[in-house]
């Protein structure tokens, strides 16, 4: 059997292909990328570079067919925003393989964060009352209440531009318009959670909850804790129940301080959880089958990326023996035993990243999905 795996840039690929790799797959990884972490990996036996999908999705989607009938690929499996370019293009590529996503009117909806909002709402788990923006009027009748919201663009990720109860001043930056909508969240504090979770026509195949104990800003978590709150498993399978999704999904949750949970926002993607099960790999990818028993559950043993701790967390925290501690109790997810290219992989890719983000004139994180990422813009009829 022949996997292809897309967003080889990203370390949730790079947890994909060692897993298909010791379940006896070939294993392709491709991206638009030059450099990415997943192609340095001895998981992956033929890397692919691709077009920008953001650039000229058709000629993505033309590519894909090419190297699916080149290879004979019988499964292709998205990891991050590239997602939405591949279920805009499903009907050229579902008679050549099994596609692992579902269809572009429900990823758009998880996607947005005000549709994916009115979407939960009668759920048990619900998103806190949550406003959609289209012009800075609607922004400024929200003036006054600045103090319990948050604010943030519909389509964004890794907590860009997010505004936790700005101030005047900076709610006075926010301009939204009907091609780039935001939304008015109401604020909830309390502990974070996220998950991740499989799912095959609705059904819950694999489940991992995690608190991101150490992020980059805002955004990206780069420690995995471990968790299992029953409220939030009990989402997914309403979640499942209500869409018949199928692919990869994450979602962000707050537990308030009076232990009631609330869904923030959807990740239609592959998100860090994946990490959760790298000891059980040949289960995880026997759980994308047409059948499976109970959903896999994984591990609760902590997982990091070790070099983002010690370049990014480590600075402000050496001191702190909390800090160590949890840097030993956690396995790096990037590098593993018989297989430590992708250590200085994560160099190159960087370097590459960087480079990307000069020429754009734009920050890193910025950098790293901008020729990937949707952002609600159309993208017109696929070729047939």
């Amino acid at each position: 059997m022949r996997v292809l795996i897309l967003g080889a840039r990203a370390p949730a690929c790079l947890e994909w292909a060692r897993a298909f790799s010791q379940a006896g797959w070939t294993v392709t990884v491709a991206d638009s990328l030059a450099q990415p972490l997943s192609r340095f990996s001895r998981a992956a036996e033929h890397f692919v570079r691709l077009p920008e999908p953001r650039h000229d999705p058709d000629a993505w989607i033309e590519a894909l067919a090419g190297v699916v009938r080149q290879q004979a690929i019988d499964l292709l499996l998205p990891t991050c925003e590239e997602v939405f370019y591949l279920a805009h293009g499903l009907e050229r590529l579902r008679p050549l393989c099994r596609v692992f996503t579902s269809d572009f009117d429900l990823l758009h909806r998880l996607h947005h964060k005000g549709d994916f909002a009115a979407m939960t709402q009668g759920w048990d788990v619900a998103a806190p009352p949550t406003r959609v923006l289209h012009d800075p009027a609607a922004v400024q009748a929200l003036a006054a209440e600045h103090d319990a919201l948050v604010f943030k663009p519909a389509y964004s990720r890794f907590a860009s531009q997010t505004l936790i109860r700005p101030s005047p001043a900076q709610l006075a930056k926010v301009r939204p318009s009907s091609d780039a909508p935001w939304v008015a969240q109401r604020f909830v504090p309390g502990q974070e959670y996220c998950s991740f979770s499989v799912l095959v026509d609705g059904q819950l195949r694999a489940h991992s909850c995690y608190q991101p104990r150490y992020r980059v800003g805002r955004g990206s978590g780069i420690y995995f804790h471990s968790c299992a709150p029953a409220p939030i498993r009990a989402f997914l399978e309403q979640f499942g129940r209500a869409t018949g999704y199928t692919g990869q999904v994450g979602f962000d949750f707050i537990e308030d301080h009076q232990g009631r949970f609330h869904v923030l926002e959807c990740n239609p993607r592959a998100t860090s959880g994946v990490h959760l099960f790298d000891d059980q790999r040949v289960q995880l990818v026997t759980a994308l089958g047409s059948e499976a028993d109970a959903a896999l559950e994984a591990t609760l043993e902590p997982r990091m990326i070790a070099l983002a701790m010690l370049l990014l967390a480590a600075p402000q925290r050496a001191l702190r023996r909390t800090f160590w501690h949890d840097y030993r109790q956690a396995r790096d997810v990037i590098v593993q035993d018989g297989d430590r290219g992708p250590l200085t992989a994560q160099l190159l890719s960087l370097s590459e990243i960087i480079g990307r983000a000069l020429t754009r004139r734009c920050g890193l994180l910025a950098a790293s999905t901008a020729d990937i990422e949707w952002n609600g813009q159309p993208l017109g009829a696929p070729r047939p």
